[in-house]
């Protein structure tokens, strides 16, 4: 189970149950608003599709958080992540909205990927309006 108390402990509480494939504790980590819900409404559903397509096809070897930003119950967070997926090293730049509830715990809303084209050149000191405008637009 993930019980982060950062969003960024989050981030790296559910980096750490994909690498030990602890699918549950990623279902369990997902805010009830979660769009991701809308695709795997129930545990059970989202298991099967973990174990046939993410199981032994994914490693993730590197994420490093390299920012956050917070307005209220809601934290963004900027992170970098590095993966192997089947037998090809990818790396990407994510956003991850986090959400606090009233016990202080955080929980995954959605993430959003950016496209490496559209990113400042100064990624720790851009304005978070112009890392937001180099995603793709598709929070999941």
């Amino acid at each position: 189970m993930i019980t982060a108390l950062t969003p960024e402990g989050l981030i790296q509480e559910r980096v750490d149950a994909f690498r030990r494939q602890d699918f549950t504790a990623i279902f369990q980590s997902y805010h009830p608003d979660a769009p991701f819900l809308q695709f795997f409404p129930d545990c059970d559903a989202y298991l099967v599709y973990a174990v046939a397509e993410l199981a032994d096809t994914f490693q993730i070897t590197d994420c490093q958080i390299l920012r956050s930003f917070q307005q209220g119950e809601t934290t963004e967070v900027l992170f970098f992540q590095r993966l192997i997926y089947k037998g090809e090293v990818c790396e990407s730049l994510e956003i991850a909205r986090c959400h606090s509830n009233e016990a202080g715990q955080w929980s995954f809303v959605a993430g959003l990927r950016l496209d490496p084209h559209k990113l400042p050149d100064d990624l720790l000191h851009s304005s978070w309006d112009k890392l937001l405008a180099a995603g793709n637009d598709l929070w999941i």
